[in-house]
């Protein structure tokens, strides 16, 4: 019984050193191939992998190459001037018109309001002496525009008159002055228009007319030159 017991034990000592030797000698070798063979395979990848990222690049740069160039475009300079090619004017053309007209229009309502201002100064001192008062401004307007038909109708140029027939000292000077040279710009133009007349018939006379022409004085307006005369026979009287 003990020598049975001792043959199984060293049968099975056997059997394990038998195994360990087939772990250690035959086992590890097929384990090192698998994990070869799992390299080998996990190196391919990479390696194609590379290469094809190498073809992908050679690829983009072929494109690359193949690409032209595209040429940076110049900046074309504004136009400065007023009006283009077609005649159309430009905005800044345009807002300056604008500008001006609403200057003109501006200056325009402040000349009309002034001349009406003038004008009922010139009817308070008429109608309402009482509530009147002299103004330095408004009485030196009468003065420059006593001529202008436009600025002061005929309708108010007999109270005008009646103004200026009290005026004293230097005003009424001035406006006899005035007066006066337009009493002599008419004369000098009648005397010219008399000496034409006679010098028609000769030749020569006829050649310097555009040289006489322009020396000649200008005739002045009927209306004005009827003022004047009023206004002499009112401050001279």
């Amino acid at each position: 019984m003990a020598n049975n017991y001792k043959k199984k034990n060293k049968n099975k000592r056997k059997k394990l050193q038998r195994a360990k030797n087939a772990i250690a000698g035959d086992e590890r070798p097929e384990e090192q191939q698998e994990l070869d063979s799992q390299g080998s395979e996990l190196d391919a990848p990479a390696n194609v992998s590379n290469s094809t990222k190498r073809q992908h690049d050679n690829d983009d740069d072929s494109d690359v190459e193949e690409k032209p160039q595209r040429k940076k475009k110049k900046k074309q300079p504004v136009a400065s001037e007023t009006t283009d090619k077609k005649g159309k004017k430009s905005i800044r053309q345009m807002k300056r018109e604008k500008f001006a007209e609403r200057q003109a229009e501006a200056q325009s309502a402040a000349k009309d309001q002034l001349k009406g201002q003038c004008l009922n100064y010139l009817s308070q001192w008429k109608h309402d002496r009482q509530n009147w008062k002299f103004m330095k401004a408004k009485q030196v307007w009468l003065y420059k525009n006593k001529f202008s038909s436009h600025l002061l109708p005929d309708a108010s140029w007999p109270l005008l008159l009646e103004y200026f027939e009290s005026a004293q000292g230097n005003i009424r000077n001035m406006l006899l002055t005035d007066a006066h040279k337009i009493i002599k710009q008419m004369d000098e133009w009648t005397e010219s228009q008399t000496g034409d007349a006679k010098n028609n018939d000769d030749e020569e006379d006829e050649e310097n007319e555009d040289s006489e022409t322009t020396s000649k004085t200008k005739k002045p307006d009927e209306n004005v030159y009827k003022r004047a005369r009023d206004l002499i026979q009112c401050l001279e009287e």
